[in-house]
């Protein structure tokens, strides 16, 4: 994993490592500025080389392509349901059908604990599975709440919350937080007039 790349790519506020993954994987769908880093084989292959998630090798096919969106868009719901304290059953579940099709890649650290193997995958199903694995320890550790979609609608960027009640709804206060502050204010102001 390119740790320095993909905590430049996170604005200010990345998740801890392997996490960090994870979070880079759910902002390759930019809604903002309307960019999907995974719109085609040759967009994916990119993205991955340069996250260090995939090797030069990695094969990268349209099944692997529409596996990895879906994945994606599982994470995206259930990072958008950690942003409003509640849980999103159906996604849920699809993530668990999925992770039952994969073999998570475990390895053994220095003192002889399990952890994922988030070595640089070069099979397409190695990509997936490490990616599930790092959510399943995540939320063993307690790390996956802190990982939300930012409440802006017009921004949902996954950022990880530091912040010590784990209340954080923007990715940017003072971008994000601000344009919904105002834009409610303004229609407070609005409904107040009429």
């Amino acid at each position: 994993m390119n740790v320095e790349w993909l905590t430049e790519q996170m604005e200010g506020k990345a998740a801890p490592e392997p996490l960090l993954a994870v979070q880079a994987f759910a902002n390759t769908l930019d809604v903002e500025d309307e960019i999907d880093l995974l719109d085609s084989v040759a967009d994916a292959k990119v993205w991955l080389r340069q996250s260090g998630l995939g090797t030069s090798s990695l094969w990268v096919t349209a099944a692997l392509l529409k596996a990895a969106k879906q994945l994606r868009t599982l994470i995206r719901r259930l990072l958008a349901a950690n942003e409003r304290g509640d849980t999103d059953q159906k996604a849920a579940e699809a993530l668990g059908r999925l992770a039952s099709e994969h073999r998570i890649p475990l390895r053994a650290s220095s003192d002889g604990r399990l952890e994922v193997d988030d070595t640089p995958a070069n099979m397409p199903n190695e990509l997936l599975a490490q990616l599930l694995g790092i959510v399943f320890q995540a939320q063993a550790t307690g790390e996956w709440d802190r990982l939300k979609l930012c409440a802006n609608p017009d921004c949902a960027w996954a950022f990880y919350d530091n912040s010590r009640n784990r209340s954080g709804s923007w990715c940017r206060m003072g971008l994000c937080g601000n344009r919904i502050k105002n834009r409610t204010y303004r229609e407070r102001q609005r409904q107040g007039a009429g």
